[in-house]
């Protein structure tokens, strides 16, 4: 079965998208194509503001996509992900979201290392929201932001490191979720290191939402509001 998914990343450069791409190829299925939006981008990292305010972006993408069969939104925060739902039947999924479930399905307890602690926040009512906030047992962070950790610098990784370890040492979580996008050949190398599960978002929200695309689970859609009669009825 053919299926395309479509990758929206507000956080756009050439090098964040090729890796996106790549890293969503190792858990995908070979008769299934990758997408990855360019339009509507913004080439450097925007706070979590910045993302709110421009959901109408987010929303023109998918209207305007008759061809693709699901939707990643490259986000931790899952910022529009709910607004796109109203307007489309078509599975839709974030990063935060997939990573949260995913961690869910493996582990009684699980710890998240965000880029930044901004967003904090927001992952904190996210996790309320799904009803995982019982099993976030920390939320900490590297104060990295995103496009930067496309360098995968020494010293961004010593700071990747001694996190974890403090993590692990601190909360004894069963998984951590690490928010930064594309870095499963790294996830994995870290899982081994650290004796723990981690997660990456790009490869949970590609699993999570291919599957519910061949499963022709669709979003369920509400009648529309008939139109008010104004006055008082006689």
């Amino acid at each position: 079965m053919s299926i395309e998914i479509c990758i929206i990343n507000p956080y756009s450069s050439a090098i964040s998208n090729e890796k996106i791409k790549n890293c969503a190829l190792k858990v995908s299925c070979k008769d299934s194509s990758l997408f990855i939006n360019k339009k509507n981008s913004q080439e450097n990292y925007f706070d979590l503001h910045s993302e709110s305010i421009n959901i109408s972006k987010l929303l023109k993408v998918v209207e305007i996509n008759n061809s693709s069969d699901a939707f990643i939104i490259v986000s931790f925060e899952d910022i529009g992900v709910d607004t796109i739902r109203k307007i489309t039947s078509k599975p839709i999924i974030g990063l935060g979201e997939a990573s949260f479930y995913t961690a869910n399905m493996i582990a009684n307890k699980f710890s998240i290392i965000t880029n930044l602690s901004n967003s904090h926040e927001a992952l904190k009512n996210n996790l309320i929201k799904y009803d995982m906030d019982h099993k976030c047992v920390s939320i900490k962070s590297i104060e990295v932001p995103v496009l930067d950790m496309e360098t995968m610098s020494k010293s961004n990784l010593t700071k990747l490191d001694n996190e974890i370890q403090r993590t692990i040492t601190e909360d004894n979580p069963e998984a951590i979720i690490i928010t930064s996008p594309s870095i499963y050949n790294l996830s994995k190398n870290l899982s081994k290191k650290f004796n723990i599960q981690i997660i990456e978002g790009i490869t949970a929200a590609t699993a999570l939402i291919e599957n519910f695309a061949k499963l022709d689970l669709q979003i369920k859609k509400f009648a529309t509001k008939p139109n008010r009669n104004f006055g008082i009825p006689i």
